[in-house]
């Protein structure tokens, strides 16, 4: 019999012309992997049988088939169950199909709606950031970037907050060769006044800026990580420095860091 026959024929109980009986087994062996938690990483069989409130034959049966393919391991020396390597892969083959900007678009929405804002998404690409997604604000008078412009990473809210993230020999490597030039009075170019900045940002775990690289627009981002917790990205709120006093500073700093936390959690990230 053929390893896919032989499969079929465990997970039916014996019962191939049966599909509901096989649609039920699949059912249960699915309830025991899902039986499984970070709490819970190792079961023994007794213990998946009283979680799942299934007769042990049936678990047994299933957990052999369940080892066999890999999903399922055994540690004799302990006598418990643990999930297999087979998920390592199959998780990273699920996280590579996942788009950034389609995970991050509707949480960026709703941060559009609760502040009339503008709202962009910024990845690191060399010695600069680039605007990869956005959605414009409500009003007016509203902040607008180009997807695909490249700016700065050394000044903004969205650049500073993605230098921080970075190792202390990248960001040598972008302070040196960036140039550090002035693109309004408040940009920063000294690279020790940076550092001090690229330090808070890490402890605050967002950025500010105001009036750094375009007069007049304030703005506040936080940090995007994936599923292993690297940062890749930052989801900022821009806007005139007029519609961003004291109380709407507070709540756009909760707003922001909320969302960026949001979609990284979509992204497999688990703090």
């Amino acid at each position: 019999m053929r390893e896919s026959s032989l499969v079929w024929w465990e997970l039916g109980g014996g019962c191939m012309d049966k599909k509901t009986d096989t649609v039920r087994s699949v059912e249960k062996a699915l309830d025991i992997i899902l039986a499984f938690s970070e709490d819970k990483a190792q079961l023994s069989l007794l213990e998946i049988c009283t979680m799942i409130n299934m007769p042990k034959s049936t678990v047994y049966r299933l957990l052999s088939t369940l080892v066999t393919r890999g999903f399922i391991e055994h540690n004799q020396k302990a006598g418990k169950y643990q999930l297999g390597l087979r998920f390592i892969k199959l998780s990273k083959m699920a996280l590579i199909n996942y788009d950034l900007n389609e995970i991050a678009l509707p949480v960026m929405v709703i941060l559009r709606d609760e502040t009339g804002e503008t709202i962009n998404l910024y990845a690191k690409r060399g010695i600069e950031r680039v605007c990869i997604q956005q959605v414009e604000g409500f009003h007016n008078l509203r902040r607008i970037s180009n997807i695909g412009d490249f700016l700065p990473l050394y000044c903004g809210a969205s650049g500073k907050l993605l230098l921080a993230y970075q190792e202390d020999k990248e960001v040598e490597k972008v302070l040196k060769e960036t140039g550090l030039k002035f693109w309004t009075k408040n940009t920063i170019t000294e690279q020790m006044e940076i550092k001090g900045q690229l330090a808070d940002i890490k402890k605050l775990g967002y950025a500010y800026s105001r009036g750094e690289r375009e007069v007049g627009v304030t703005s506040v981002a936080a940090p995007i990580r994936n599923h292993a917790g690297v940062v890749i990205a930052a989801v900022s709120i821009s806007g005139p420095d007029a519609r961003f006093g004291d109380e709407n500073n507070e709540r756009y700093k909760m707003l922001v860091v909320n969302g960026a936390q949001q979609i990284s959690k979509n992204l497999g990230y688990i703090k």
